[in-house]
């Protein structure tokens, strides 16, 4: 008890982080499974799934690696505090034009023509996660990591807020109110933000070298953004087409494996948001800190644990309508992907420390080239195809990492 109460005491500040985190997560976890609950259509939660996918594959290209590039720049010079204030204001900018793109992209569906009908959603929700992804980089390098996470939190409390209202009310439901919370603080947002850059532009924002910042900011993050592409690609790749590749059912099975399994992604993010900083800038070059390394992995295996018994009493309180085998193997393949997912990640970061990104483009081939080579090879069914080549090429990619890091000299110390 002694012990446990010292692990705590010195790890308060992450064990609160991690807890933030999870609220925030179990609110954006709530929403779809809410939908899916409480309104029983199984069609409209594919629909749901398939629009946070396309959303998680589009955003590695719109900040133009401003987000990645953060700690680098932070790291290599001598006057931080302005490199921080540099990057915000040019993301400011970003942000404008990234929001009227997407105001284009609404009217051409609309008054020209019409090639998606969920492009308002997709359009605000890519918004909205380009600004937390910044944000997150940002309050991370001003010790403040928490305050990212409010915004979050209240977007999708009052998305929720609304789904109740509209339920126990019973009016009809409507897909907008998943994403109202995100659409009313991108509005918000953006019109905070072009005032600002009117108040000041001849002050703050007239002398700023925006594309050499953004050359810079590409020349170091193409890789990266090349390579979150592919892993997230290959990542949602079932649910991006469970509308025309799956049945109902099966789009659902693998919509909420993978969600469940989110949480595992949360632990491993809220490890990596609070100690970034620690990780990126502290210590040798080429030394992987035992003790961090063995927090983590720690820290996860806690947390596949605690999806296991999430998962198992899912489908103690509310059923399942699969054959018993075929629920555990897709479950478990979902859950062991996640996790070498997490740990290949972790140890990337080591990577970007060395300004190596490439390595990890190369990286995300492997992974994507093994994983169609896979999918292409296996006969049996779709949804199986699909989670047993997401795991094999991750675990592949993760192998081949430890393998490249040996090679660096990398030690576990």
């Amino acid at each position: 008890m002694k012990k446990a109460s010292e692990i705590y005491k010195n790890n308060k500040g992450l064990f609160s982080f991690i807890g933030l985190s999870y609220f925030d997560k179990m609110v954006i976890f709530l929403l779809p499974l809410a939908v899916l609950t409480l309104f029983e259509d199984k069609t409209v939660y594919v629909n749901i799934e398939y629009i946070y996918s396309i959303v998680v594959v589009a955003v590695p290209f719109l900040d133009l690696g401003l987000g990645g590039y953060f700690f680098y720049a932070y790291r290599n010079n001598d006057r931080p505090r302005e490199v921080v204030s540099s990057l915000l204001k040019t993301f400011h900018i970003i942000y404008i034009a990234v929001f009227v793109i997407g105001l284009c992209l609404i009217g051409i569906h609309y008054f020209i023509y019409p090639y998606e009908d969920h492009i308002v959603y997709i359009v605000f929700r890519s918004v909205f996660i380009l600004t937390f992804t910044f944000l997150t980089s940002y309050y991370r390098l001003v010790n403040k990591p928490q305050k990212a996470l409010f915004v979050t939190i209240f977007a999708n409390i009052l998305s929720l807020s609304f789904l109740f209202f509209y339920f126990f009310s019973g009016s009809e439901f409507s897909l907008w109110l998943v994403f109202i919370g995100q659409i009313i603080f991108c509005i918000a947002y953006f019109f905070r933000i072009l005032k600002r850059i009117a108040v000041k532009w001849v002050r703050s924002y007239k002398e700023l070298e925006v594309v050499n910042i953004l050359r810079k900011s590409i020349l170091f993050s193409w890789p990266t953004i090349l390579q979150v592409f592919i892993l997230m690609y290959v990542g949602n790749y079932g649910k991006i087409n469970a509308l025309e590749k799956l049945s109902v059912d099966e789009g659902v099975l693998l919509s909420l494996a993978q969600r469940f399994s989110m949480l595992i992604q949360l632990t491993h993010g809220a490890i990596i948001g609070f100690l970034m900083k620690e990780l990126f800038i502290s210590g040798d070059l080429l030394v992987i800190q035992r003790g961090v390394f063995l927090k983590y992995i720690g820290l996860l295996m806690t947390s596949v644990l605690g999806v296991v018994c999430i998962i198992m009493g899912y489908i103690y309180f509310f059923g399942n309508d699969y054959e018993l085998n075929f629920l555990i193997q897709i479950v478990s393949l979902i859950i062991g992907y996640t996790f070498f997912w997490c740990v290949f990640s972790y140890f990337e970061i080591y990577y970007s420390r060395e300004n190596k990104n490439i390595i990890k483009l190369y990286l995300a081939l492997i992974n994507g080239a093994s994983f169609v080579l896979i999918f292409n090879l296996l006969e049996m069914g779709y949804l199986e195809r699909i989670t047993l080549s997401m795991f094999a090429s991750t675990l592949l990619t993760l192998i081949t990492s430890f393998i490249i890091l040996r090679s660096r000299g990398y030690k576990l110390k």
